[in-house]
Order: structure tokens, then sequence, then C-alpha cells
């Protein structure tokens, strides 16, 4: 019997999106960082050749390893990923929520953070490809987006307005000249704290 995929809040609200094929063992626990810069642009990165799914898109992050936090699953993926240090403050990196998919391979339990100061700039170390996406659009620019993926970037879009200023309207002549536009000032250099 299939049962629909849970997406819970930290404080345990619930909200149900997708459908989820139980399996008989728990869900492996992940650690996702939603790297956010303050003009609401996020990355997202895809999946290693040899990896299941690989080429799909998602937010950098990994298995947590038995005796680490989120938070040390973060630092250590981060680090080994992208090359980058989260920031040292508390808010620097926040719980946003909790995700559970069933892939076919496997039940996960995604503890999404938003990830708001970093030192560095990502660094492709697995050789995976970036994309730098907008939180004020409605739809991603790049494709296939891991199914799990989805449902935060949903979410993520849901609170834009509390996360993040919305960017000043440009005058550019065409949409085509506004979306180059947005691309360059969302590629144009690092993120860095302090």
């Amino acid at each position: 019997m299939a049962a629909r995929t849970n997406l819970r809040n930290p404080d345990g609200d619930k909200e149900f999106v997708g459908v989820m094929q139980p399996h008989h063992h728990s869900p492996v626990a992940v650690a996702v960082g939603i790297l956010l810069r303050p003009d609401g642009s996020f990355l997202l990165t895809t999946r290693p050749t040899g990896k299941s799914w690989a080429g799909s898109w998602e937010f950098p992050g990994g298995k947590i390893e038995p005796g680490e936090t989120v938070v040390d699953t973060l630092r250590r993926e981060l680090r080994e990923e992208l090359a980058i240090e989260i920031g040292e403050a508390d808010d620097d990196c926040r719980q946003l929520q909790v995700v559970e998919h069933a892939y076919p391979h496997a039940d996960v339990r995604l503890h999404v953070c938003v990830v708001s100061r970093w030192h560095g700039e990502p660094l492709a170390i697995e050789g995976q490809a970036f994309s730098w996406q907008s939180i004020w659009d409605d739809t991603t620019s790049v494709s296939p987006v891991l199914p799990a993926t989805v449902p935060v970037i949903q979410s993520l879009r849901s609170i834009r307005e509390t996360l993040c200023v919305r960017p000043a309207a440009t005058n550019l002549s065409s949409s085509r000249d506004a979306a180059d536009d947005h691309s360059a000032r969302l590629h144009a250099g690092p993120y860095l704290s302090r």
C-alpha cells in the first residue's frame, strides 16, 4: 500500500506531498544544506557519476554518520563536496524542515537546513555541476531535479518573503535580457561572511 510523502517542519506541523512506497527498514538520515544568498539565489548541484540518480540536481549534503549532528554532517559534507566552511553563529545554519521520501532503492529522511553564511567559493570537488537558482522564480532552470528535492524547493519558495529581500525590478528591454542580467548577478563573486 502506497503512503503519501511526509513533509514535516521541525515544530511537528505536517503537510503531505507526493506518493511514498513503504519499505520495511528505517529511512537513511541525510543532512541537506540550502546555500542561500541574501538576494534569494540558492545552489543546486548534480549528483556525481557512479551514484544513484547521477546527473540529477539536488541540494548539497550527505548521510548523517553515527554520533554526528545535522550541522556536524553539513560542515563535513560541504567541506568535502564544495570546499566551503559554514559560519560559526547559530543562525548561519538553521533547520528548515524534515522531508521523507521513498526511492526504489531506499527511503530517505532529509534534515533540511538553510545555510546563510559560509566561507569560500563553492568548488566542484566531486566533478559536479552547479547552478544558482532564484527563490523568486516559480520554476528551476535545470532538469532533472531529484524527486525528494522538489518539495524542498516548493517549501523554500512558499516562505521566500520571510527569508530574503526581493531584488529591485530592472528596466531591461526583454525578458531574455532580464534572465541574462539575473544570471550574471547570481554568479558574481563569492558570498563571504565576515
